[in-house]
Parts: C-alpha cells; sequence; structure tokens
C-alpha cells in the first residue's frame, strides 16, 4: 500500500507547474509555436539519457535516480514561475518577445526534461525489476497505470481550485480606485462593460505553484525512508506468484 501511495502523489509537486504555465504564456501573449519550439532540442537528450543512466538504473538501486532528480524538478518548478512572472517585463511595444526570451526558456525547459526524464526512467527501471514475468506484463502495466493516474490527478485538481486562489479588482478607469471585487466572469464583465479596469491583485497559478513546492518537499521527507526501503527488499518478495522452496 505505500508503494501505491507513493505512486499515487509522488507528482503533487510538480502539477501547478506541468498544468498551468503554457497556460500562463497563452495569457500573456506568447505565441503556442513559440512554446512549442522549447522541445526542438529535446531528442537527442531523450536518445543519450537512458544510455548515460543505464548503469544506474540497471543496478540494485535504480530509485537513488529518482531521489536525486525529484528536488531538482522542484526547484525547477520554481525556476519557471520566476520566468512567468518576469515574462511581461520580456514584451515588446508591439506585443512581440524577442529571441532571447525564447532562448532562455529552451535552456530552462531542457533542464526540466533533464529531472523530468531521470524520474521517469528510474521509475520504470524499478517497475520493470520488481513485475513478476510469470504473469506477463500485467504487473507492470498495474504500476505504470498508478503512475500515470498519479500524474493526471494533481493536474485536474490544481486546474480546479486554482481560480479560488485568484483575486481580481475593478479599477475605476483613469485612477488607482478600487471600487470592488470581479472574481468572477459574471463581476468581471460587469466591470469591463462600465468602461473599468478587471486587474489581478493576486495570481492563483504563483500560489498554486508555492503549494505543491512545500506539498513535494514535504513529500521527500516522508517518502525518502520508504523509497531506500524499497530497494533493499529482495525482487523475489514483490513477486505475486514465489518459487516454492524445496
Amino acid at each position: 500500500m505505500i508503494m501505491v501511495a507513493v505512486l499515487l502523489t509522488a507528482k503533487i509537486a510538480f502539477a501547478a507547474t506541468d498544468g498551468m504555465t503554457d497556460l500562463k504564456l497563452i495569457g500573456f501573449g506568447v505565441k503556442k509555436d513559440g512554446i512549442a519550439s522549447r522541445a526542438i532540442f529535446l531528442t537527442p537528450l531523450q536518445i543519450v539519457l537512458p544510455w548515460l543512466l543505464g548503469k544506474q538504473t540497471a543496478g540494485r538501486r535504480p530509485l537513488n535516480v529518482f531521489l536525486w532528480a525529484y528536488p531538482y524538478r522542484i526547484v525547477m518548478g520554481i525556476v519557471f514561475a520566476a520566468l512567468v512572472y518576469f515574462t511581461p517585463s520580456f514584451r515588446q511595444d508591439n506585443g512581440e518577445y524577442p529571441y532571447s526570451y525564447y532562448l532562455i526558456w529552451i535552456v530552462a525547459y531542457y533542464f526540466h526534461q533533464i529531472s523530468a526524464y531521470c524520474i521517469f526512467l528510474s521509475m520504470m527501471a524499478f517497475n520493470a525489476q520488481v513485475s513478476d514475468p510469470k504473469i506477463g506484463g500485467t504487473y507492470m502495466t498495474l504500476l505504470n497505470t498508478l503512475n500515470n493516474l498519479g500524474g493526471n490527478w494533481p493536474l485536474t485538481l490544481f486546474l480546479s481550485i486554482t481560480d479560488f486562489f485568484t483575486f481580481k479588482n475593478c479599477i475605476a478607469k483613469g485612477t488607482q480606485t478600487i471600487l470592488n471585487t470581479c472574481n468572477t466572469k459574471k463581476d468581471e464583465e460587469l466591470c469591463t462593460s462600465s468602461g473599468d479596469v478587471c486587474e489581478m491583485a493576486i495570481d492563483g497559478y504563483y500560489i498554486s505553484v508555492g503549494v505543491c513546492t512545500i506539498i513535494g518537499l514535504i513529500w521527500y521527507r516522508v517518502f525518502y525512508p520508504k523509497i531506500q526501503y524499497f530497494q533493499r527488499i529482495p525482487r523475489e518478495e514483490w513477486r505475486v506468484i514465489k518459487n516454492k522452496r524445496t
């Protein structure tokens, strides 16, 4: 059951970053093809990284790579949030963003994907080692399904609740006077219909990233010894159908 808990909760720390960063960039006017350009140089990484990590993931402690990459990926989530925060300062008068901005994102995204691939490869390697070969791929499929589910439900959750962390004020046109709040779509329409401006006071994206980061750090502290223990369990003990001793 502890293994199930690990698989279902490990990716909560990355939910806000993975699920909302691109949406924030689009909201700031960054073109979708510009966002997609970050992945141009990932193919060499996908080829080279498994080869570089082969020795570590093929050994008796493949999850050591996971434990190394996990806090690194949390840090990259904070870096992403910082880049999103400073994105408006890169915007030119014509509404476009310079090539230097996209270059910064490519570098940051590249380092982020290194940690993401390390986590993925180490978990896949461990699942392959502990899966019972006597029942085919069913065991490994179950573990990978739980792992994928653990990456999907936090995204849905934080996409749903982030609006509750977001607060907007209706500002009188041409002044800095706050008339009222405009947190709901209806209130925003009422504000803008009278010529006033609905401005963001607190962006829920950054709060969500902060909450996920704190959860991730607590998760890492709690489950670190558990994950180390998983690697010390003899592989035969993970089998569903154990060999009979004579």
